[in-house]
């Protein structure tokens, strides 16, 4: 019997690095309402951040393939959110805010794919998926770590003072990565991460969006004509799912924070409920919950889907009929929806993914897939803001769930027949 494996040390690097994210994601829309900014300014600086995400993590991933080292592209991406947070922290202009924002969300994401690499460099192969649980749990540890000190921070002292945990985040990441990276005596591709189910699911977890080349037109038509006939329709199902899903989630949560501040929670109360959902996400992705959904079935991932979608009409009915102090309460019971849906969705629509992916076509279909989603989390965000700001709130949450409703009913239409023929087996 072989010995345990011993943990690389580099993973530790994982903690303070989606801190950092946390509390700077909190902390920048929080700011912008401070400075008297509306849903619309919000609106804007997400979707900026958001369609960042689409050249820098192609620009990142050649980087990681064509370099072959890991450390300097993650001191490299340390320094660029260190250099992009310290100047945010004393900005009190909305739109300079917003381009640092996106240039935080560029450098940002050089580091997932680099940190999916390495545990496929430092673990050996059959022990991937106990790589990828360390890599996930440590993810949960820095999130909750960022908004826990941000709350603490909001208790004794001002909003600008949470400002400075990116910052010291940032630090942290940039010293342990010079400290505790090594790089691996033996490299791999970042279209190795199609070898391993845990690793592939771990990776779209931290990150929705993996380019291995830029899509062409012909991989859309592909699509398209894939989503014409019954037997070349799983993959299409799948994209159009996770694409209303993003678009979904982005229209109602770049509202939700100047929502909940409309109705005068505190900055406090705020931050404690991205803590919360945070929280609950941990806590419904562990056993025996992962478990289940890492099996890509689709009733299962259905029912999720179908939760998250009640979550949001659930929003969309409190904020008409309920205002001021109970929203917090109301929030509460949304959040703790949303937090059990969400991470055993993504968990076991990926897993239904990896099953799926057309052999020899990984480039072209991931390619097709991130660039959906990444369009779908700019145009969530956008609209988002005009909605609520031209029409309510309420018809912005609304439109969320439909289009979860929307996903969970194209989903059911196409899957049902195969989950029927299982069960009869």
């Amino acid at each position: 019997m072989s010995g345990k494996i011993e943990k690389p040390k580099w993973l530790y690097t994982i903690i303070p690095f989606y801190a950092i994210n946390s509390s700077a994601g909190s902390f920048i829309r929080l700011l912008i309402l401070d400075l008297g900014g509306s849903v619309i300014d919000v609106s804007l600086a997400v979707s900026a951040y958001n369609i960042a995400l689409i050249p820098s993590a192609y620009i990142g991933g050649r980087f990681a393939d064509y370099l072959g080292k890991r450390k300097p592209i993650l001191i490299f991406c340390s320094l660029g959110q260190l250099l992009s947070l310290i100047p945010l922290f004393f900005s009190t202009s909305i739109p300079v805010i917003t381009i640092l924002f996106a240039t935080f969300s560029f450098f940002y994401s050089f580091a997932p794919p680099i940190f999916s690499l390495l545990l496929m460099e430092t673990y050996p192969k059959e022990s991937w998926g106990d790589g990828s649980a360390y890599s996930f749990r440590y993810m949960i540890y820095g999130s909750v770590t960022g908004l826990t000190l941000s709350v603490a921070t909001l208790l004794f002292l001002p909003l600008r003072t949470m400002g400075f945990l990116p910052v010291l985040f940032s630090i942290t990441t940039l010293i342990l990565s010079l400290a505790l990276t090594r790089n691996p005596q033996i490299t791999l591709e970042r279209r190795a991460i199609v070898f391993s189910p845990e690793a592939f699911i771990n990776r779209l977890i931290q990150l929705p969006v993996i380019i291995f080349r830029i899509p062409r037109t012909l991989d859309f038509r592909h699509l398209i004509k894939e989503l014409k006939h019954g037997l070349t329709r799983d993959v299409p199902i799948i994209m159009l799912v996770s694409t209303f899903f993003f678009l979904g989630a982005n229209l109602f949560f770049t509202s939700y924070t100047p929502f909940l501040k409309l109705n005068n929670l505190s900055y406090f109360e705020i931050v404690g409920l991205d803590l919360f959902i945070t929280v609950i996400n941990g806590l419904a992705s562990s056993n025996p919950f992962k478990e289940i959904s890492k099996r890509g079935d689709p009733g299962v991932i259905v029912e999720f889907l179908t939760l998250r979608a009640i979550a949001f009409l659930f929003g969309a009915i409190a904020s008409t009929y309920f205002t001021g102090r109970s929203i917090l309460y109301v929030t509460i019971l949304i959040y703790l929806l949303l937090g059990i849906a969400y991470t055993n969705f993504t968990i076991g629509l990926n897993a239904l993914l990896y099953r799926c992916l057309p052999s020899g076509k990984h480039g072209s279909t991931l390619g097709v897939y991130s660039s959906l989603n990444s369009v779908a989390m700019f145009l969530g965000s956008i609209l988002s803001g005009g909605v609520s700001f031209y029409f309510s709130y309420s018809l912005t949450f609304l439109l969320s769930s439909f289009f979860l409703l929307s996903a969970a009913s194209f989903f059911e239409w196409h899957f049902k027949p195969r989950r029927y023929e299982e069960e009869v087996l």
